[in-house]
């Protein structure tokens, strides 16, 4: 019972140590309220979301986007419904896209840069998609909510 209790002890803390727990991390990405997208992130180096803009829209702010970071384009592959691309920064991390069109009014993007790459990278990239998606006044509603204040 004394064994148990202090291997059960042993593994909360390794669990939570450092400033942030490791099942916390996962609700840190935030996008604003006025963004019709959801981001979440699944560990190992991946995430995914979704937005309310079209397929062709995600894929040019996600080359606007890449451009804007500075990033270098290794791969590039567009169809029809998917397009996947892979950039690397000045220190040779990387990040894949992924993207997908759901629907007529909605599209995926999935990054992943590896298990030992940085979660950060993959978060930044979706916030500058975001950014410009924006900028193209590209989203297909506007989630601002109106407070009465005029």
């Amino acid at each position: 019972m004394r064994v148990s209790s202090l291997l059960a002890l042993l593994l909360l803390s390794l669990c939570n140590g450092g400033c942030f727990p490791p099942v916390g991390l996962g609700t840190v990405e935030t996008t604003g309220s006025s963004a019709p997208v959801v981001l979440d992130h699944f560990g190992r180096g991946q995430g995914m979301g979704f937005c309310l803009a079209n397929y062709d829209d995600v894929t040019t702010a996600t080359l606007r986007a890449a451009a804007a970071l500075s990033l270098e384009q290794k791969d590039k592959n567009v169809a029809k419904d998917q397009a996947s691309f892979r950039f690397y920064d000045a220190n040779n991390d990387w990040i894949d896209i992924i993207i997908v069109r759901r629907s007529a009014t909605m599209t995926s993007i999935e990054f992943d840069v590896g298990w030992f790459g940085p979660v950060t990278l993959g978060r930044l990239m979706s916030q500058q998609i975001i950014d410009e998606l924006h900028r193209s006044e590209a989203f297909l509603q506007d989630w601002t909510t109106d407070r009465g204040n005029k």
